[in-house]
C-alpha cells in the first residue's frame, strides 16, 4: 500500500536515534560553490522554504530549528505538522535579515533560490553576520536533478547536523517507496505530460533540470519539454497543440506576484485549470478535451521528503490500471 509521506515507524526510528555523537565533526560541506566548515552541529537554524523545512523536520531537527518561513498560504505535509507547529513561523514569505538576526539564527537552509538574492539577502552577507548557509542543490541549476540528487541533498543536511545514521534512515524509507511505484508502472507506455507552471500570453512550463520533471518520468509519465536543459522557462499554445500531452500537470504555490494567497489550491491551483480549460486553442488537446489535470503544490513539486508523495500521487494518475 502507498505511503502519503513517511512511515510513522520509519519517523520514529528517526527521531529516536541517538543525537549525543560527534557526527564526523569537523564537517566539511560543499555546496553551489560554497566551502562551509561545521566544528559542531548549529543550533538555531531557520529555513526559507517549505521543502527545506520537510526536510529537516524529516530528519528529526526541529530542537534544532529557531524558526521556520515562506509556507504562504500552502500546509505543511501531515507526517510533519505537530513538529512543525512547535517551531516559530517567522514570516508567511522569505524571513527577512532582520528577522534573522532577530532569531539569532546560526544556520540558514533554503530549499530553492528564492532565498537567497540581492534583494533579499545574500549568502556572503548573511556569512557576515555569522550565519552559515546552505541551498538545495537544484536551485544551483547544475543540470538534471532527480532522486539520488535528493538523497545526496539528505546526506549533506545530515552530515551537517551530526546525524548520518538518520539520513540513511530516510533515504532507505524513500527508496522503497519509490521502488514500489517503479514496479507497478513497469513496462507502461509512459504518458505525454506537459507540466504547466502558469502563464496566460505564454505558458510558463516545469523543464527538464527540475525535480517535478524527474518526478514525472519516474511516474510513468513523458515531460514534452523534459528535454530543456533548464529548471522553468516558457513555451507557446502551438507548441501543446503538436506535442499534444494526454495530462498537464498543473504545478502552484501559495504566492502570486510575490503576495500571499488564501486557498492557494481553488485560488491558484484550481485557477490555472478553469483558465486552461477556457483557452479555445488547446481546446482539442488531448488533456484538456478529457479533463486529464493533476494539481501538484510546491510543498510536494519542489525536492524534498514530500517528492515521494508527488511521485505516488503522479503514478496512480497516469496509470490508474496499475494500482487496482
Amino acid at each position: 500500500m502507498m505511503r502519503p509521506a513517511l512511515t510513522a515507524a520509519t519517523l520514529a526510528l528517526i527521531a529516536g536515534s541517538a543525537a549525543a555523537q560527534d557526527g564526523g565533526y569537523p564537517y566539511t560541506d560543499e555546496n553551489c560553490g560554497v566551502t562551509t566548515i561545521y566544528e559542531a552541529a548549529p543550533e538555531r537554524a531557520v529555513t526559507l522554504s517549505n521543502n527545506a523545512t520537510e526536510l529537516m523536520l524529516a530528519l528529526g531537527l526541529e530542537e534544532h530549528m529557531a524558526g521556520t518561513s515562506y509556507m504562504a498560504g500552502m500546509e505543511i505535509s501531515p507526517a510533519y505538522a505537530a513538529a512543525y507547529n512547535e517551531i516559530p513561523t517567522l514570516s508567511p514569505l522569505v524571513a527577512t535579515t532582520e528577522q534573522l538576526v532577530d532569531a539569532e539564527a546560526d544556520f540558514v537552509y533554503a530549499g530553492y533560490p528564492d532565498g537567497f538574492s540581492e534583494s533579499r539577502h545574500t549568502r556572503d552577507q548573511l556569512h557576515d553576520l555569522g550565519m552559515k548557509t546552505r541551498l538545495n542543490t537544484e536551485g544551483c541549476n547544475l543540470g538534471r536533478f532527480g532522486f539520488d540528487e535528493l538523497y545526496d541533498e539528505i546526506r549533506s543536511m545530515a552530515g551537517i547536523f551530526g546525524v548520518p545514521e538518520r539520513g540513511e534512515a530516510l533515504i532507505a524509507e524513500m527508496q522503497e517507496g519509490v521502488a514500489e511505484v517503479e514496479a507497478a508502472v513497469a513496462g507502461r507506455e509512459p504518458v505525454p505530460v506537459f507540466i504547466y507552471n502558469g502563464g496566460e500570453d505564454a505558458p510558463r512550463a516545469v523543464l527538464g533540470n527540475a525535480m517535478l520533471s524527474h518526478v514525472v518520468e519516474r511516474a510513468g509519465g513523458r515531460n514534452i519539454l523534459g528535454e530543456e536543459n533548464n529548471r522553468y522557462g516558457s513555451t507557446s499554445w502551438e507548441q501543446l497543440v503538436a506535442e499534444a500531452p494526454e495530462y498537464i500537470v498543473v504545478f502552484y504555490s501559495g504566492t502570486e506576484s510575490g503576495q500571499v494567497v488564501d486557498d492557494p489550491s481553488n485560488n491558484i491551483g484550481q485557477a490555472r485549470v478553469d483558465f486552461l480549460m477556457q483557452q479555445p486553442i488547446i481546446a482539442g488537446v488531448p488533456a484538456v478535451a478529457e479533463g486529464n489535470f493533476i494539481t501538484i503544490s510546491s510543498v510536494i513539486g519542489q525536492p524534498g521528503p514530500s517528492s515521494l508523495t508527488a511521485l505516488e500521487e503522479l503514478a496512480r494518475a497516469f496509470h490508474p490500471e496499475a494500482f487496482d
